[in-house]
């Protein structure tokens, strides 16, 4: 459901995986009667603006509407009996969202949510060395999420852009912020939407997680740093790319010393992370486990986006004081 620029590419990889016999591609749902004639030409699909048509028809839908519109499309669904998968972000609060995944449990349905970098192998792979301890104690985070493109019209640039780096840092660390400190940008003119952001986040064990993005830088930039204690990766995240650097500083004789042992990189074998998202999401409904970009690792980012439009309002940090609140 939406198929614009985003939801064509969903539109192409579901196709491969029909081809490979994995899923079933039943129908084509839009608002904009020129896509559906190009859908239904190109695809040889059942079209329709309206959901209800073929609602009752399918045991999944997948969701590439704006961010403004996917609480309710998503509660039809859900209550409607249907697997959903949908574009981040899930909602635009985390009440919404909360109870989204608690209408999904209670339905016992899939509820998976759009946060592609999950499905990074680049990403997957800093979670693995983390994890082998090959950095040494993480000490802090940094990412960029920008470039030039038209302003969203019903989301600022936090719910936007900043979302994809949140759900990436409680990813590598399995765990959430409990203290965040935002500040905004409204170059704009635009009170309730921010046009910048520049996002500190400070998880359990005092590690740091930075994020900055908007849509009015001139370069485009998706990006992820990690400095550990031993060793920090370098990664582009577009390219999939990691370069892991031998550069720490130790204690000698009752001095700090900057270690530089130089660089090298790590090969990926690079896989489409929409494909990857999506046949997660196909398999998760075959076998009912959670898929990795469940509705509730979504929540936990949902809340962090709220406390950092809190903190940019207060212009100051914010605490997540009760974890148990995204249980």
């Amino acid at each position: 459901m939406g198929v614009g620029k985003f939801g064509r590419n969903h539109l192409r990889v579901l196709k491969e995986l029909e081809r490979k016999g994995l899923c079933i591609l039943y129908c084509a749902i839009d608002i904009n009667t020129r896509i559906l004639d190009e859908i239904h030409k190109d695809y040889k699909l059942k079209t329709s603006t309206s959901l209800d048509q073929f609602l009752d028809d399918v045991d999944a839908v997948d969701i590439v509407t704006p961010s403004s519109t996917h609480y309710n499309i998503c509660k039809k669904c859900l209550k409607a009996g249907k697997h959903v998968f949908v574009e981040k972000p899930l909602t635009m609060s985390y009440t919404e969202a909360k109870e989204l995944v608690q209408l999904a449990k209670g339905k016992n349905k899939i509820l998976m949510v759009g946060h592609i970098f999950r499905y990074n192998r680049a990403v997957q792979k800093i979670k693995e060395l983390i994890k082998r301890g090959e950095l040494g104690k993480v000490y802090y985070m940094f990412g960029h999420f920008m470039g030039l493109k038209n302003p969203r019209n019903d989301t600022g640039a936090l719910y936007n852009y900043a979302v994809h780096h949140i759900d990436i840092y409680n990813y590598l660390l399995d765990k959430i912020p409990e203290e965040i400190l935002c500040c905004t940008g409204h170059f704009l003119g635009r009170g309730n939407f921010e046009d910048m952001f520049v996002l500190t986040l400070r998880y359990p064990s005092n590690i740091l997680g930075i994020i900055e993005g908007s849509w009015l830088s001139p370069r485009k930039f998706r990006d992820l740093t990690v400095v550990g204690s031993r060793r920090s990766v370098v990664s582009d995240l577009l390219k999939q790319t990691i370069e892991v650097y031998e550069s720490y500083i130790e204690k000698r004789e009752g001095r700090l010393n900057a270690v530089d042992r130089g660089k090298r990189e790590i090969k990926i074998d690079l896989e489409e992370p929409l494909k990857l998202e999506l046949l997660d999401f196909i398999e998760s409904i075959k076998t009912m486990r959670e898929p990795l970009a469940s509705g509730k690792s979504a929540l936990k980012a949902i809340l962090v986006i709220e406390k950092a439009l809190e903190s940019a309002k207060l212009r100051r940090s914010v605490r997540i004081i009760e974890n148990k609140a995204v249980d």
